[in-house]
């Protein structure tokens, strides 16, 4: 196995890793950082990253068992059928968030009881963290909604 393969793997496994924590909660850098932004919020759906990420670890993975010319000319082909089809149907996820972004229930919670500049803080505050209480954060749901609630209260 190549250097270059095998460190392809590790890549798309720390992703895929990364999207499913963003996925079920468990880590919620990305998320509160797009809440900086001006403007409307930008969304993206951590569920779909995870999907997409395992697709390429599957393949990649598959790629080490069964090495065959054949299947590198797939994998090439299904990436940009893939891109392509993610391309023009974009639009549509964003059109339909029931269905394609799933957020864990802490997402909820902050968009139903602040408003788009108290994200905007919030966000900001969590940079400001230091990083030991960001993992607390991340690891308990109820110290984070505390939190959230002493932040909010504090930029009212």
């Amino acid at each position: 196995m190549s250097v270059v393969l095998t460190l392809m793997i590790v890549v798309a496994f720390v992703m895929f890793l990364r999207a499913c924590l963003v996925t079920l909660g468990f880590y919620k850098e990305p998320i509160l950082s797009a809440f900086q932004q001006y403007g409307d919020e930008v969304g993206f759906s951590p569920l779909f990253d995870s999907i997409v990420w395992g697709w390429i670890l599957a393949y990649l993975l598959l790629l080490v068992i069964v090495p065959s010319s054949f299947l590198v000319v797939m994998g090439v082909m299904l990436f940009v059928s893939s891109a392509t089809l993610y391309w023009r149907i974009k639009d549509s996820i964003l059109n339909h968030p029931e269905l394609f972004l799933r957020y864990p229930r802490w997402y909820r919670d902050i968009v139903d009881h602040t408003s788009r500049e108290e994200r905007r803080k919030l966000s900001y505050m969590w940079l400001g963290l230091p990083l030991r209480t960001r993992l607390l954060y991340n690891a308990h749901e109820d110290a984070f909604r505390k939190w959230v609630e002493l932040v909010v209260l504090s930029v009212a």
